[in-house]
């Protein structure tokens, strides 16, 4: 077991190197062949941190690894809410934005619902797959439209400035490259690890994927969000988040689901997307009336958070 968590871990660090060479390749690549710094900046920042979350799934998928795909994702999205806002909180209490209030955590809230709404009948089929595909490409236009600041994010995701990614093409190239070798090993180990610590645990690959594949690719969030917080930057720390959220339902479960229909079992249904929208509604009432996420706030979360896990591991494998 202690070999298999190793693996895992090893894993997990590849997987977060590659992602940032994959996604400072890709950008480079684009940059030098004539698309606009706006455009791959408004991709690169939600990519930046979903990326762990697609090579897992996909990775998961070819191996017929289905119910952890499932789950990685619903985790993945408990575990930003309850583990990465929690944290940050509880590091430095963060004031929020009322626009969040009024779109953004209304919007994450509408799109749980509808996803928990497109699974009611056990699986995710590659109609719903489409259906979430299509909500990510309005996303991305509404952004397109809403926003005019991400030339300065570009910079930090692919770490040159714009017009220096333009002067050369082998950098980004042997980033590209070398960034999907490792994406692609990292996530064979830590879905290979996951199963096998099922197996040595007792408990279900749905579990796995809940909890200890959830929590890895979720770390990056957790990285930038406490980074965030301690910076006094609280928009980006919940942007981080809740962008994060959107971006799993709507892209990975979309790609992941048009690849191969995924079941979606009965629990995850009855208790653990229900549980998933609970972690962004409870938000409101610890945060609205000031406007403000505290120190309790953060314990709150925290706290919801350990008793989830604690949940996951008291089920049978036949859940």
């Amino acid at each position: 077991m202690v070999i298999q968590l190793l693996v895992f871990l090893v894993g997990l660090g590849l997987l977060v190197v590659g992602a940032n060479l994959f996604i400072r390749g890709a950008g480079g690549i684009a940059l030098r062949f004539g698309i606009s710094p706006f455009v791959v900046g408004m991709v690169l920042v939600g990519f930046g941190t979903s990326m762990p979350e697609l090579a897992v799934n996909l990775t998961a998928v070819f191996e017929n690894r289905l119910d952890l795909a499932v789950g990685n994702v619903v985790g993945s999205n408990i575990s930003n809410v309850g583990l990465i806002l929690g944290t940050a909180a509880l590091i430095a209490p963060m004031a929020i934005p009322r626009r969040v209030f009024r779109s953004e955590l209304p919007v994450l809230a509408g799109l749980s619902l509808g996803f928990w709404l497109l699974v009611l009948d056990g699986r995710l089929g590659r109609i719903d797959a489409g259906i979430l595909l299509a909500g990510f490409a309005v996303m991305m236009v509404v952004m397109a439209r809403g926003s005019r600041e991400l030339p300065v994010a570009v910079e930090d995701e692919i770490g040159v400035d714009p017009e220096q990614a333009r002067q050369s093409t082998w950098p980004h190239v042997w980033r590209l490259v070398v960034g999907l070798v490792l994406l692609l090993g990292g996530s064979k180990l830590m879905v290979d690890a996951a199963v096998a610590l099922a197996l040595s645990w007792g408990v279900s690959e749905l579990v796995i994927g809940l909890t200890v594949v959830a929590i890895g690719t979720s770390l990056p969030e957790l990285a930038a969000s406490v980074v965030a917080a301690l910076r006094g930057e609280a928009e980006i720390a919940v942007g981080n988040v809740l962008g994060s959220n959107v971006f799993n339902l709507l892209l990975i479960l979309g790609v992941t689901a048009m690849v191969q229909p995924l079941p979606v079992a009965g629990s995850l249904i009855r208790i653990d997307i229900v549980l998933m929208i609970a972690f962004v509604l409870v938000i409101y009432p610890l945060a609205l009336r000031k406007r403000r996420l505290g120190r309790f706030g953060g314990v709150v979360l925290l706290a919801a958070f350990a008793a989830f896990l604690a949940s996951q591991f008291m089920r049978t494998p036949m859940m």
